[in-house]
């Protein structure tokens, strides 16, 4: 979920602006031509809400990047109409909701502080409205969730992909994220039963062996159910291990320094 293309702009001189304004106060990094702040706002996942700025050094636009609704649906909050339901909430708090992002109208660049506020607060506040006013299913497919996640953000990067061990036995990932520099990240989902968790186990343990440092590997567990800290235990000898609660979060971050790297 991303802000429409045609809104950005590249951001030039304001990123001096823009640092001078918040980065006293709050991380900054830029990503793609923008420039994303990390506040101290919490999402109900405990993740720390994100604003992300574009324009140039006269005017700004800032957005959640889809993050808030993002939250919920990855809690298996069930939204057949995420932007009927949750757009006249975010329009009451003066934003627009497009393609699930809330986004600010363009502003002088040095209200960027007021802007950050104003986003970080309505997100956050959006991802807990959410929680409260959406359907929460009893089990939810905690695999589909982050396929549709991966799938959305990542679009054709991300493939099934058999990758060999240091057994030289071929090993299939569902989801196998692959930069343009030749970095992988593999992103692999458990269920808990013990076959699943067996399989999984094996085949990240087997690749981990192989010691390539052009692949990064997580095991995502859903952390809606109740799992042994043996069980937990025993998945971390294969790669670390990730509640899905904050995949999202985690993937991201991940994907970001795959990309950046040399």
């Amino acid at each position: 979920m991303r802000v429409p293309s045609a809104l950005y702009a590249p951001m030039g001189e304001a990123r001096t602006v823009l640092e001078a304004s918040v980065r006293s106060n709050f991380p900054l990094e830029e990503i793609d031509g923008s420039l994303r702040v990390t506040t101290h706002c919490l999402y109900p996942s405990n993740g720390l809400v994100r604003v992300t700025f574009r324009g140039g050094v006269d005017q700004m636009i800032a957005s959640d990047e889809g993050e808030a609704l993002g939250e919920a649906l990855a809690a298996g909050i069930e939204l057949p109409e995420p932007s009927r339901i949750l757009g006249p909430f975010i329009r009451s708090r003066g934003l627009s909701l497009r393609s699930g992002v809330i986004l600010t109208g363009k502003f002088p660049t040095d209200a960027a502080p007021v802007a950050l506020a104003h986003v970080a607060n309505t997100a956050k506040e959006a991802a807990y409205w959410l929680y409260e006013h959406g359907g929460v299913k009893r089990r939810r497919d905690f695999r589909a969730l982050l396929a549709a996640f991966l799938n959305e953000n990542f679009r054709e990067q991300v493939t099934e992909a058999k990758i060999l061990g240091a057994s030289h036995k071929l090993h299939k990932f569902a989801n196998v994220i692959s930069f343009a520099n030749g970095r992988r990240l593999i992103i692999d989902a458990v269920s808990k039963d013990p076959s699943s968790i067996n399989a999984r186990l094996v085949a990240n343990f087997d690749v981990r062996a192989v010691k390539d440092p052009t692949i990064e590997q997580r095991i995502v567990y859903d952390d809606y159910e109740t799992w042994t800290a043996a069980d937990l235990t025993l998945l971390q000898m294969g790669a670390t291990v990730v509640p899905f609660s904050r995949s999202r979060e985690v993937v991201k971050r991940l994907a970001d320094e795959a990309a950046r790297a040399a």
